[in-house]
């Protein structure tokens, strides 16, 4: 066998090994992409992705733009965030090529050829909406022509103006390029952007990235820089606070998914936050309710738009007029106790009745279900088959056609509290239609004592549906996101954690769906005596796997587990083959293409010195975590999650006292679930992968000399933008300009390991955020603000990225920007903060802006 027919024999093995895995249900394609902030965000926070931001683009006759393109709606029924440039190709001569979107009379796109002044209207059908697709636009420069195709049909121009051996610009989005400069930004999302050279790919961007403002082409390795960018890894990975706030009193919760109104409703009045337009307002009760309770549950009607309350107890139903702020009527006081608490409810628009399950009080769980007729005021308990749904509380429920499914929770066979009371992990069902109930299955057990969230979501058409699970024991808790499929008990962890506090009958947690906005919402409220604290979270649709070496996979994969042991089969077939072989026992030496002392210096040259990243640093901690080897070759992939955090973990530590990191709380912080034996066997093999990382990047060691884990480097050879920041900000009583400039240039790029989420990195995150915050606000106090005024607003800007409400950031930019005569600017500042101010606290900012200047106006 001669070693051609090894190769192939050995390429055939991987070739089915990847099909294997790309056939695996467990294995899902990665949602990603740039989003691009539109017009529901402030003009200087829309997004702006520049592919050549230090020179032009040198293509010769035919080259083509090719990407894939997505249009989002933003606001249901509505054309808003429909208008904007997608992208302008523009020539050493300013002669420009513009492709928008365009929302009259119909979406549409319009290709403008600015030298001839040329509308190209192309078709965009409605179904395209929240749909990828894929546009490319082809320039035949020794013809003069361009070709613009869509998914249907393709357009061709000609006279475009431009010449052979073009040197062009290609902005996409917002653009700030001399007077092509631009805010309208349509609300779309990007990916694999390919520029074509004579049909051969020369740039590709797979928008890919997860942090940072730069995007890497894979082909050549060019950078291209992003302004304010939206990553669709991080969208569908991390949930993000929307709105936190402190209400007065007993809140109950009602949601309108349709139009993405939440409305938390209190004694005396309730607040709406809107989802799509991203504010809050409040209305009195013209009548305010005698029967209000803790115990009181409110749910709203689609059919007529309409909240109702009720207490199972009592037997009454109340309707809320949200547009008047009009209980139909007050009722009177309730003075006994509920056995319905942490029920579900769900409003059955075929027969718009409320269905209630099941409920928690005076030591008894219970499997009662009662339905109220919304038309007839009618009460009743409807039959229950005991074998299938237990008595149980703190369960969570969705709907698909008419079929409710209720899921996990927590109870007993008998009722009673006192006699064996579990965590349930069933999947059950009732018909609306025929009252019938069945069980599908039981999940794994992810969490001993795990409890729902009150309310699931299922996707109609994957059938995929989405649940909120956390611990029943402890105070200081965290949500997780899980996903299943009504057809399979397999599950799996999406989105990051969210932390909260969890008190039993003190806290509510919902998980709603937002058609209009295609995402997830999380509402958390937790009350104490007198108010109730409420936060909601969103997440992009679908939601991503979640990170972290502790959440690779779920147990219950068992295909999956299979699929690995296929794997390592087939991989040591194919090194057997190998090694049976004589011929090729000479294994060949990797070649790495190193870049010569003269292909350095033109980056450099081109980067300019100042730049902040690739060739500076051989770590980057700030707006994200990279790794470069000697060579400057970017090795970040190389970091497992597991690998990261470890070395994180060990630099962080030695970094912080020079003394490093200890096995025990290694083993503690990585493989707490291991036995001793096992995470020693852990930690060996992890520790020796390290070690060879390290020795690619050269000048750092690890050791364990001192009997603790450390990383030891020379720091003249080793350079990071973390011990730049460590150095700068030690010494905080000799700071010069030069030394705060290069300060706000790291962390202009970006939070300190922004993304990388740990319980043990929060305090090293405060502690450089505290810093950073400290550091600026003494050095800006020390400068001269008619001579630095300048200089101070981007500081102060800098100060914000960290602290949006920081007081003397706001004083010190006001007075700049008044010194400079910039009045209005100063006042614009002032509002926003005080704006910020009444969202973050609740109450008026007590200064004024005359205050705050000591000037008289």
């Amino acid at each position: 066998m001669d070693i051609d027919k090894i190769r192939k024999r050995i390429r055939t093995v991987v070739l089915l090994i990847g099909f294997l895995f790309l056939c695996s249900p467990y294995l899902f394609s990665q949602t990603y992409g740039l989003k691009f902030n539109a017009y529901n965000f402030s003009l200087d926070r829309r997004t702006e992705l520049d592919l050549c931001p230090d020179e032009f683009f040198k293509l010769q006759d035919e080259f083509e733009i090719s990407f894939d393109y997505k249009i989002t709606r933003i606001q249901s029924n509505s054309n808003a965030g429909f208008f904007g440039y997608v992208f302008r190709v523009i020539n050493s001569e300013d002669k420009n090529i513009d492709l928008l979107s365009t929302p009259t009379p119909d979406i549409g796109l319009n290709l403008v050829v600015g030298e001839s002044n040329t509308i190209i209207p192309a078709q965009y059908p409605l179904e395209y909406i929240n749909n990828w697709i894929r546009l490319r636009i082809k320039f035949l420069l020794s013809e003069d022509r361009l070709i613009f195709y869509t998914p249907d049909t393709f357009y061709v121009h000609e006279n475009v103006g431009f010449r052979q051996n073009e040197e062009v610009k290609i902005v996409f989005g917002a653009n700030d390029y001399k007077h092509f400069k631009n805010s309208d930004v349509p609300s779309m999302t990007i990916k694999d952007l390919k520029i074509l050279e004579k049909g051969k790919v020369k740039y590709h961007w797979e928008l890919n990235e997860k942090e940072g403002n730069k995007a890497l082409d894979k082909i050549n390795g060019r950078w291209a820089i992003v302004k304010n960018p939206s990553w669709e890894v991080l969208n569908h990975q991390n949930w993000q606070k929307i709105f936190e706030h402190e209400l007065k009193g007993e809140i109950s919760v009602a949601v309108d998914n349709e139009h993405g109104d939440v409305f938390m409703l209190g004694k005396d009045d309730f607040t709406e936050y809107s989802t799509l337009k991203n504010n809050i307002s409040k209305t009195k009760y013209t009548n305010v309710p005698a029967f209000y309770d803790r115990n009181f549950r409110t749910i709203y009607s689609p059919v007529d738009k309409t909240i109702y309350a009720y207490l199972v107890e009592e037997g009454h139903l109340y309707s809320l007029d949200i547009n008047t702020g009009t209980w139909n009527k007050t009722g009177k006081p309730v003075n006994f106790q509920t056995k319905f608490r942490h029920h579900n409810h769900y409003f059955s628009r075929s027969d718009t009745s409320i269905y209630i399950f099941g409920g928690y009080g005076m030591h008894r769980y219970n499997n009662e279900v009662v339905k109220i007729d919304v038309n007839d005021k009618k009460w009743n308990h409807l039959p229950v088959d005991k074998n299938i749904f237990t008595p149980r509380y703190l369960a969570g429920l969705g709907e698909l056609n008419d079929t409710i499914y209720i899921f996990g929770g927590y109870g007993s066979a008998s009722g009673n509290q006192l006699i064996n009371p579990q965590s349930y992990f069933d999947l059950i069902t009732y018909s609306i239609k025929d009252g019938s109930w069945s069980k599908k299955f039981e999940v794994d057990h992810l969490i001993d004592d795990m409890i729902v969230g009150n309310t699931m979501w299922i996707d109609k058409t994957t059938r995929n549906y989405y649940a909120l699970v956390f611990s029943k024991i402890k105070f200081e808790n965290k949500i997780q996101l899980i996903k299943g499929n009504l057809d399979s008990p397999q599950i799996e962890l999406v989105g990051d954690e969210i932390p909260f506090q969890f008190l039993d009958i003190r806290t509510e947690v919902y998980l709603y769906f937002m058609p209009a906005k295609n995402k997830l919402y999380t509402y958390i409220s937790y009350t104490n005596d007198s108010t109730a604290k409420v936060a909601i979270y969103s997440i992009d649709n679908p939601p991503g796997k979640a990170s972290g070496s502790k959440k690779d996979f779920v147990t219950s994969s068992k295909f999956l587990r299979y699929l690995l042991m296929l794997f390592l089969l087939l991989t040591a077939m194919a090194v057997g083959m190998i090694l049976w072989k004589k011929k090729v026992a000479k294994k060949e030496q990797k070649q790495v293409d190193i870049p010569n002392a003269n292909d350095v210096e033109t980056v450099i040259s081109r980067l300019g010195h100042t730049t902040i990243g690739l060739l500076d640093y051989n770590f980057i901690l700030f707006g994200g975590f990279q790794v470069f080897n000697k060579d400057f070759q970017d090795i970040t992939y190389k970091f497992s999650p597991l690998l990261k955090e470890l070395f994180l973990l060990i630099l962080l530590h030695t970094l912080k006292n020079n003394k490093g990191i200890s096995s025990e709380k290694i083993t503690e912080v990585l493989w707490y679930d291991k036995t001793e034996k096992s995470a020693r066997n852990n930690r060996s093999v992890n520790m020796a992968k390290l070690r060879t990382i390290l020795d690619e990047i050269g000048s750092c060691e690890l050791s364990k000399k001192t009997g603790y884990w450390k990383i030891n480097f020379e720091p003249t050879q080793l350079k990071g933008d973390y011990l730049e920041f460590l150095d700068i900000t030690a010494s905080k009583n000799n700071m010069t300009k030069q030394s705060i400039d290069l300060l706000i240039k790291i962390v202009e790029k970006g939070a300190f390991l922004s993304n990388v989420h740990y319980d043990w990195l929060d305090e090293y995150k405060a502690s450089v955020s505290d810093t950073i915050i400290d550091t600026l606000v003494k050095y800006g106090k020390s400068c001269n603000i008619k001579e630095d005024a300048d200089f101070i607003i981007h500081l102060a800007d800098s100060i914000f990225n960290f602290d949006m409400i920081n007081e003397d950031a706001m004083i010190l930019k006001c007075m700049a920007q008044y010194c400079m005569g910039k009045h209005s600017h100063a006042k614009a500042t002032y509002a926003k903060f005080f704006k910020e101010y009444v969202t973050m606290y609740g109450q008026e900012y007590e200064r004024s802006f005359v205050d705050i200047l000591e000037i008289k106006e």
